[in-house]
């Protein structure tokens, strides 16, 4: 089974700053609710935060959290329709099951209100069967995960608001564990140091 937190950090020009900074890029884990887990494919812990830039410089607080449960639908690359793709499985993340293992990949959205491009390494990029199939788009395998292994991805976007044109950023983690429902503990991701890490980190203006 694996289980995922989920850290979505959102901020505005004025959390730029070098103690915001800070704060961000120590803020890796969450405490988790055993009594919300259930018995699934992939459960997971997804929480937004934000910063008070209104009061001293302090850690993020949550504004919205919730526990959701996938299927065996989730092991899928998503289809061509993006927004689909955004709203029902994990945003910028693909997972596929193989044997007692995951591969977990990385890939570009492309949503509207997103508008920074990820180019590189896609590797579906000749698979014509594939909603990647040469398109100039990041698609790669960030890590795989084998029996009571534990992944990180940290990633950034600058996003922009469609109706209002409000810019702001985000500082995203996801905390990936591989592992039984038995072994689950509130601080099952209070890790420093994961068995896998990926970083895509873009230079935001």
């Amino acid at each position: 089974m694996l289980f995922i937190q989920s850290i979505d950090t959102y901020y505005e020009k004025q959390g730029r700053s070098s103690e915001y900074a800070r704060l961000r890029t120590g803020d890796l884990f969450r405490k988790t609710d055993l009594s919300k887990i259930k018995e699934c494919e992939v459960f997971a812990h997804l929480l937004s935060l934000r910063y008070d830039t209104n009061s001293r410089v302090s850690q993020a607080k949550p504004y919205s959290e919730k526990y959701k449960q996938y299927g065996k639908s989730i092991y899928t690359e998503g289809t061509r329709d993006r927004y689909k793709n955004y709203n029902e499985l994990l945003k910028f993340t693909r997972i596929f099951k193989e044997d007692d293992s995951y591969r977990i990949m990385f890939c570009d959205e492309n949503v509207e209100w997103c508008p920074t491009k990820r180019r590189g390494h896609n590797e579906a990029f000749n698979n014509e069967k594939s909603i990647y199939y040469h398109r100039d788009t990041l698609n790669e395998t960030a890590f795989i995960l084998g029996k009571n292994e534990y992944g990180r991805i940290i990633y950034n976007n600058r996003y922009v608001d469609p109706d209002s044109q409000w810019w702001y950023y985000g500082w995203h983690i996801y905390n990936i564990i591989n592992c039984d429902m038995s072994e689950c503990n509130e601080k099952m991701f209070f890790n420093k140091n994961p068995d896998h890490e990926y970083r895509q980190l873009l230079d935001l203006r």
